[in-house]
């Protein structure tokens, strides 16, 4: 496929930039095809007064957190970004700015200023438009507001991404849409959610180069890839300016800090096997309704994976051992669980294992663990069914990867993998796939839409993919608002080299029934289904054994 030059012109306020505006400057610049040829000064808007402030008052709030409570790498800390052009920086509304943007042949603008006013010719002469990040569901443009009322407020999530001005609609049109989960703090709802952002502009480049017409590229991104939540976002778009009241917002704040310590001092979370005898796509919105299937003392157990040998269903899963502060992978038959009895260790490492990915080829089983913690998607085979497997390969290194799950599919090997691209960012919100034409193969290939998904309601993989009635579903985690919140149930309504897209059909989010306030893995073999739970009790009550 023939790619495009993209030659960009960049709007800014000031040389100063946020940490994850430069490192996202720095993806572009090592971008075959795409160079920054022109620096643009543009004015800083007016705004509200008593902005500054506030704004001041809650940074002051996230740097405290970060020292007293828990460490995230501030993504809004300022850098200078003088060494990264060659030429000079021009001012917006100087007559030499239009000159050099017809002379260099500028097809491109990103605009990383708060104003949405810009010259025209910007607009009508971009082959690609003018792009803007916005910052949450009132289209805000100034980078101060993420994650500041959707925290204080207690929503579930905040929804970001990026919008285009051009000349082909009279509208602005979205490019890109996010939804992004809060966090339990204000500082790591923020870094979370503006490391992630950074990820936005550098694939819709690579995307872009695709495409010679910018009418087109932008029809595609607008109408296909994003009118799931493009919808959504138009639905609460709302400007209530009793939300940007400090008042309102330092209350929320204060509550949510007093909830969180609540909270920890009062309950005792730990993640429990189910099982049900169910239909997993009739009844998947039921699978919280399942029976206790096994429980430990200390420590807990998650990630199932069920599968059959010989005639035998066998439950893999993670067994999290206190006395050592990190997981590894066990395994029982199904029909023993309930005795509780002590499991096979199938895989144990000096860093964390999880997520126990079961699965045979070729009539040979083999395993992939989450190993996030080495930075490696290892391959292992099994020599002895169940508890012995050799190493074969790393199918990927140097990668914070997370629940790889694979899937072969028009003759294929597909692998769907969450993937950080800051280790500040959630592991729950960027959903890869890559493909090889052999499970060995020493290159896995990127897909085209990559992140396929990038929303925490549904982009983190809960299990293998199944299929029903000639449907292939693929369990997914709602990790909006906190982690393992629910499952969701996704039917793949087209898949090949070139395009992904998906439909969520069903969820199953617990709302505190016996004791049960999350999920987040789900395997099945017929109507057989094995899941996990948080089981939550008051730190005073008997545990659940």
């Amino acid at each position: 496929m023939k790619n495009h030059p993209l030659t960009i012109a960049l709007v800014i306020e000031d040389i100063y930039l946020p940490a994850w505006q430069v490192a996202m400057l720095r993806r572009l610049a090592t971008q075959e095809g795409l160079k920054i040829e022109l620096v643009l000064l543009a004015d800083k808007p007016k705004g509200w007064p008593l902005n500054p402030a506030k704004f001041s008052f809650f940074k002051k709030i996230q740097r405290l957190e970060s020292k007293l409570l828990e460490a995230t790498e501030a993504a809004d800390q300022l850098e200078n970004i003088s060494g990264l052009f060659d030429g000079s920086f021009i001012k917006l509304t100087a007559d030499s700015a239009r000159q050099q943007y017809f002379e260099k042949a500028i097809n491109l603008v990103i605009n990383l200023s708060s104003s949405s006013k810009l010259p025209r010719y910007l607009i009508e002469h971009s082959n690609y438009g003018v792009w803007h990040y916005f910052y949450n569901s009132h289209l805000e443009r100034d980078v101060s507001w993420a994650g500041i009322q959707e925290f204080n407020l207690n929503q579930e999530g905040i929804l970001s991404g990026v919008m285009v001005y051009s000349s082909y609609f009279t509208k602005p049109r979205y490019l890109w849409v996010s939804y992004t989960s809060k966090q339990c703090l204000l500082s790591k709802t923020r870094d979370n959610l503006l490391w992630k952002m950074l990820e936005f502009m550098p694939v819709l480049c690579q995307q872009a180069a695709r495409f010679e017409y910018g009418k087109s590229f932008i029809q595609s991104r607008h109408l296909a890839t994003l009118i799931d939540k493009v919808v959504s976002l138009e639905s609460i778009c709302y400007c209530a300016l009793w939300t940007e009241n400090f008042l309102v917002l330092a209350l929320g704040f204060l509550y949510a800090h007093i909830k969180r310590l609540v909270y920890k001092l009062a309950l005792n979370k730990t993640w429990i096997l189910l099982k049900s005898e169910q239909d997993p796509v009739q009844n998947f919105k039921k699978t919280d309704q399942a029976q206790v299937l096994y429980t430990v003392a200390t420590g807990f157990v998650a990630d199932p994976c069920l599968i059959e040998e010989n005639g035998e269903q066998y439950v893999f899963f993670e067994e999290y051992v206190e006395a050592t502060q990190r997981g590894r992978l066990v395994c029982l038959k199904l029909q023993d669980c309930s005795t509780k009895p002590e499991p096979l260790i199938v895989l144990e490492k000096d860093y964390h294992l999880s997520y126990p990915f079961v699965f045979k080829s070729e009539g040979l089983w083999y395993l992939v663990p989450e190993s996030a913690e080495n930075r490696t998607i290892d391959l292992y085979r099994c020599v002895r069914f169940p508890d012995q497997w050799e190493f074969v390969k790393s199918l990927m290194t140097n990668i914070d990867a997370y629940d790889a799950t694979f899937y072969q599919y028009l003759g294929r090997w597909w692998m769907f993998v969450n993937l950080r691209p800051h280790p500040s960012t959630s592991p729950n919100e960027l959903l890869y796939l890559f493909s090889a034409d052999d499970l060995l193969a020493d290159h896995w290939q990127a897909h085209p839409a990559n992140p396929i998904i990038n929303h925490a309601d549904k982009a983190r993989s809960a299990g293998a993919l199944f299929e029903r009635d000639g449907v292939i579903y693929r369990p997914s985690q709602n990790c909006a608002g906190s982690y393992g919140r629910g499952l969701n149930l996704n039917a793949i309504i087209e898949w090949n080299e070139h395009t992904y897209k998906e439909k969520t059909v069903a969820q199953c989010i617990p709302q505190g029934q016996a004791s049960l306030h999350g999920m987040h893995s789900f395997s099945c073999l017929g109507n057989t289904v094995i899941s996990d739970g948080i089981y939550t009790r008051k730190r005073w009550q008997k545990a659940y054994v």
